[in-house]
């Protein structure tokens, strides 16, 4: 099958988050497979130095009025994949991230950045011509990509199928009514069973209205979202489309994320060579300036700091957990007031307490290898991928019990993994981490976790063949 994929970031060329490893990771799943992916993705700022040379360029044309859209033509040099990268200076080239200022304020013509982005994928979908390819599926990722949905509805295009995967229901890309003239689309799609979103338009239910599919990121989330207290204002729309919503869980790329290959960390270990993790852990604790006391547990946490991730609680709890002994060690950026609480606990906990604010992918290996467990006490978790990470890395993770944390990590019976706990309060997660610290030293029953842990596959390859049987449902129905 021919699939285009599009997606507003693309690991190895830009990442904010679990969507950018997705982006990644999936496609070149797919194309092991037999399958002929390509990407399209915005050439922000600093793009075109890490990709292969241009081998073909076409210009679009100026449909929105801001510069013509040049279409590049070249591949991702790690891993191969293909890959179209649209072109506008006044639109992508900012010295800031992809969405926000350096402030963390949203661009305020994100609406027509993601608008050229949408129509680009949805012109390639429709006139595979203009690049002598014609795709069978264009799958859509997140609302910066649901308009071209919009855009092959407004179209009345010939029928190519549209899979829209859902990975964070809570960012809905919605604008004021009063920028929409700008978009280039119909009036007509403003309707409530369109993509009109309580008096705005929203770019994610343009993707759901106007998809033949759409998937979320776990199964569990797949029923949380069908529900108000998770469906975010959309689960009435979400309730009237579930026949077409399935969760397909996300995978890991093992080649990136696997402690007996991991090139990032202080030392290589497996399942068999567990005790060398200590090796790891050590590096770790001396690199941050901390306590090296090896026969207490460390916790870490590699999140954006929001309250969705419920990263408040942590902090609610922590004092206790060090006064027994254990260490806490950070990665994240975020909510202004989590960062400085964060750096507050650091400040007074200096040889227990590491906070690292920014994200870096070096780093966030060498952590996964060097704690011992990862707290991911989230309100709610489409899928997570950080869990994922740590199993395999023998990190237990203690989570709440809520979307893909649900699917991937279990506290009791002979397979279990991890820790975790119901509901989202600090008396709940205090108790998941004093289990955690109580396990850690019954150290029989913590290495038989680890091993679990790591002997769990949510490789790529297991999931690629419920992505191939949804592709062939929607184009041999």
């Amino acid at each position: 099958m021919k699939i285009l994929f599009a997606a507003s970031e693309v690991y190895p060329l830009i990442k904010t988050g679990g969507l950018a490893d997705v982006a990644g990771a999936l496609p070149v799943a797919l194309r092991k497979k037999g399958h002929d992916v390509k990407l399209i993705m915005p050439a922000y700022q600093g793009i075109l130095e890490k990709v292969a040379p241009i081998q073909k360029s076409i210009n679009l044309g100026n449909p929105f009025g801001v510069g013509d859209l040049l279409l590049l033509e070249t591949h991702i040099p790690e891993n191969d994949t293909p890959i179209w990268l649209l072109q506008c200076q006044a639109l992508y080239e900012r010295d800031d991230g992809p969405y926000v200022d350096n402030n963390g304020i949203d661009f305020e013509d994100n609406h027509i950045r993601f608008a050229a982005l949408s129509w680009a994928a949805a012109t390639l979908a429709r006139h595979g011509h203009l690049m002598n390819w014609q795709a069978d599926i264009l799958h859509l990722n997140d609302w910066q990509t649901g308009f071209a949905a919009a855009y092959l509805e407004s179209w009345k295009a010939e029928h190519i199928p549209v899979v829209t995967t859902v990975h964070n229901l809570r960012y809905n890309g919605s604008f004021d009514m009063n920028q929409f003239s700008s978009m280039q689309l119909s009036p007509d799609l403003l309707t409530m069973h369109g993509m009109e979103f309580y008096g705005r338009f929203s770019g994610l239910k343009a993707g759901l209205v106007y998809a033949d599919a759409v998937t979320t990121v776990s199964p569990t989330y797949a029923k949380e979202i069908l529900t108000p207290e998770y469906g975010d204002g959309l689960d009435g729309v979400l309730r009237s489309m579930k026949d077409k919503l399935v969760g397909i869980l996300n995978g890991v790329d093992y080649d990136q994320w696997s402690p007996d290959k991991d090139t990032l960390i202080t030392h290589n270990y497996g399942i068999k060579t567990l005790s060398q993790k200590q090796t790891n852990k050590l590096a770790l604790l001396q690199e941050n300036g901390l306590s090296e006391d090896l026969n207490q547990p460390v916790f870490g946490i590699v999140s954006r700091l929001t309250e969705q991730k419920g990263l408040d609680l942590v902090l609610q709890v922590m004092p206790s957990i060090l006064e027994k002994g254990a260490r806490l060690i950070l990665l994240g950026s975020g909510d202004k007031y989590l960062e400085n609480q964060y750096l507050e606990l650091q400040k007074n906990y200096p040889t227990q307490v590491s906070v690292r604010i920014g994200y870096f992918e070096d780093y966030s290996h060498r952590l996964q290898a060097g704690i011992d467990a990862l707290l991911i006490p989230s309100r709610f978790e489409p899928c997570g991928l950080t869990q994922l990470y740590a199993l395999k890395y023998g990190t237990l993770p203690v989570v709440r019990q809520t979307g893909g944390l649900a699917d991937t990590v279990f506290e009791e019976g002979e397979k279990s993994n991890g820790f975790v706990f119901q509901s989202a309060n600090a008396e709940s997660l205090q108790a998941a981490m004093e289990r955690t610290i109580k396990c850690f030293h019954e150290t029989h029953n913590w290495q038989e976790k680890q091993k679990n842990a790591m002997s769990y596959d949510y490789s790529w390859e297991a999931v690629t063949e419920q992505w191939t049987q949804l592709y062939e449902s929607l184009i041999r129905p």
